[in-house]
């Protein structure tokens, strides 16, 4: 037998009671790591104990003082520790003692209970399959949208209206520009064919000036009969002014008619400009309101604000559903005599699988019977330290009242803490 199987034996660590052998069917230590570690957790801590009394001399108040008071320090470390180990061995024996009740249960009430914990798996798978929508507004945005809610979807119409109405004037203007340009090079073309009639009648005149200039002069020297001459150049001349003076008188009046054409096409201009004005001014009042560059972004957002709702209205079913599934199954649990009844509520697995309860149940006393193990070592470690100091008193009672004052003080401080 070795030297650590020697001290668990004295210590009475193989002595565990009836009441901590649970029956599953399952030892409890189904590997050898669970010794190995009590083993090292055992001779670590007889590794850090404090000086042999026997190294020490009793009769020097230097090292009989610090060997007190290491003894008094080991002996509030071991009951602090052994306090939270006490409140954690009362927990799971607890627990232990709700997963018995639990399977100490007739198979309807069991049934029942089953049902409910699978109504709430049932929940939480579903909500893994939901497929939540990538978030593309900021949450400020979203804010904005639920508080506009109600005016948004009118908004957004007439905002394509107003953009609509708005190209089609710019496409008025647009055409009234090409007509108004269309006009002035019509007028510019009237004025050349005015200018060109009064070069024409000109070179006319000329002409019928230079002709009865030679036929006078042919008349007057080799007096040759002119008239018929004459009344050629004159019916030319009459001719020709007659249609210079129509032609002239078509630009002129072409030219009246396009000037009036090209002032109403630029007063129609300047109205439509207005109400082109009037339209961009409303496009970027509503731009400005709801901080968008065009309908087509709030129409963008508002299609993300509705994926968004749907998604936290689904989590908010989800978590509504979930709270009157557990609320169900607590109010069921709360029939029974159960310490802590949200271990199943919270961990539905426990009623579901018969693996896993086992599987729990098991670490459980695996790990009270840990708890008691350090519990007993605590225990041994507070009574040799109280043994040692009661035997320095005995043996040396002038020493009594200077140990029993700096035991006290450990004592005093213990209280003030509790308190």
């Amino acid at each position: 037998m070795g030297l650590i199987d020697l001290i668990k034996e004295k210590l009475g660590f193989d002595d565990e009671e009836d009441d901590d052998e649970l029956d599953f069917g399952i030892g409890v230590y189904d590997d050898e790591d669970d010794e190995d570690e009590d083993a090292e957790h055992l001779t670590d801590r007889l590794k850090h104990m404090p000086v042999r009394r026997a190294d020490i001399n009793i009769l020097d108040y230097r090292e009989r003082e610090l060997f007190v008071r290491d003894r008094c320090e080991q002996m509030k470390a071991a009951a602090d520790d052994m306090a939270g180990q006490r409140q954690e061995y009362e927990r799971i024996t607890q627990q232990l003692a709700d997963i018995d009740e639990v399977c100490s249960l007739s198979l309807t009430r069991f049934s029942e209970l089953k049902r409910l914990a699978k109504r709430i798996e049932k929940i939480q798978e579903d909500e893994k399959k939901y497929e939540r929508p990538l978030s593309k507004i900021t949450e400020s945005q979203y804010r904005d949208m639920e508080r506009r809610e109600k005016e948004i979807p009118d908004v957004i119409k007439k905002m394509q209206a107003e953009e609509n109405h708005q190209m089609s004037i710019k496409r008025d203007l647009n055409l009234l520009e090409g007509e108004k340009g269309a006009l002035a090079f019509q007028r510019r073309e009237e004025k050349r064919r005015a200018s060109n009639a009064k070069a024409l009648a000109f070179i006319c005149t000329l002409v019928s000036v230079m002709a009865v200039a030679l036929l006078f002069i042919l008349h007057t020297t080799l007096k040759f009969d002119v008239r018929m001459g004459y009344y050629i150049v004159l019916a030319f001349f009459c001719m020709s002014l007659t249609g210079v003076c129509v032609s002239f008188k078509n630009a002129q009046d072409s030219q009246v008619s396009t000037e009036k054409k090209i002032n109403r096409a630029i007063t129609l201009q300047n109205s439509v400009k207005i109400k082109y004005v009037n339209a961009t001014n409303l496009i970027d009042f509503y731009y400005t309101k709801y901080n968008v560059n065009n309908s087509y972004e709030l129409s963008y957002m508002w299609e993300k604000y509705l994926e968004e709702k749907a998604a936290r209205n689904h989590s908010e079913e989800v978590a509504a559903k979930m709270e009157n599934a557990r609320r169900e199954l607590m109010k069921e649990l709360n029939n029974y005599r159960l310490n802590d009844a949200s271990i199943f509520v919270y961990r539905t697995e426990l009623l579901t699988d018969d693996e896993v309860m086992q599987s729990v149940r098991r670490k459980m006393i695996i790990q009270r019977k840990k708890l008691k193990q350090g519990m007993d070592l605590n225990n041994y470690s507070m009574d040799m330290c109280r043994e040692q100091i009661e035997a320095i008193v005995h043996e040396y009672p002038r020493f009594a009242g200077e140990i029993m004052a700096i035991v006290r003080q450990y004592e005093s401080l213990d209280k003030t803490e509790e308190t």
